[in-house]
């Protein structure tokens, strides 16, 4: 009975009794978002800056990486924390890590929207006459996620006229890692900037 007249007499001065309601548990003003975090809850950072000659060092290893043959391609194994897929294998070339410095392994969604606890975007829609080495061209964004989506690395064009490119990418159709040409019209694919380069 005493019990119970503490509980009243609680609930009559305004106090709640093991129960926050919504409206007192709204804090009066919105707290700073959490940092995105991986799969492992490691803070995620912006894209540390890299140089266009760098990623295409980094793109070339894979070629050879695996006892001198190419990384095979899986979209679910990983290659020293590389996701070994084409986003994955774009992720390490631009060498996307977080505040502690472990692999962010990007999808061809949220390289260009953000999102699924990687950095916010870091590509942008581009044209053919300013993609430039380091650069990638792919189906990138809404509805690109598992096999519907592609990215490859912007090597150099191998033409004069720009209809046929070179690129690094890691595809399934070639089993792996693979520096090879492609027409411009390859697969409707557009080009896209790569927004972290320092030159």
């Amino acid at each position: 009975m005493r019990r119970k007249s503490i509980v009243m007499l609680a609930l009559a001065a305004g106090l709640t009794v093991g129960v926050v309601s919504p409206a007192a548990a709204a804090p009066s003003a919105a707290p700073a978002a959490p940092a995105a975090t991986t799969s492992a809850g490691d803070d995620v950072q912006a894209a540390a800056k890299t140089t266009r000659s760098a990623a295409i060092a980094r793109a070339r290893t894979w070629l050879t990486a695996n006892n001198g043959r190419p990384i095979p391609y899986s979209m679910s194994k990983y290659y020293k924390g590389w996701r070994t897929d084409c986003s994955g294998y774009a992720s390490m070339v631009w060498n996307v890590l977080t505040s502690s410095g472990n692999p962010v392994n990007h999808n061809t969604d949220s390289m260009l929207r953000g999102g699924y606890g990687t950095p916010g975007a870091v590509v942008r829609a581009t044209t053919w006459e300013n993609l430039k080495q380091g650069d990638a061209i792919g189906k990138l964004g809404a509805g690109s996620l598992g096999s519907a989506g592609h990215v490859m690395i912007f090597d150099k064009w191998a033409d004069s006229s720009k209809t046929t490119y070179w690129v690094y990418e890691q595809a399934s159709s070639s089993g792996g890692t693979a520096h090879r040409t492609h027409s411009r019209s390859y697969n409707g694919y557009k080009p896209y900037a790569y927004i972290n380069f320092s030159d």
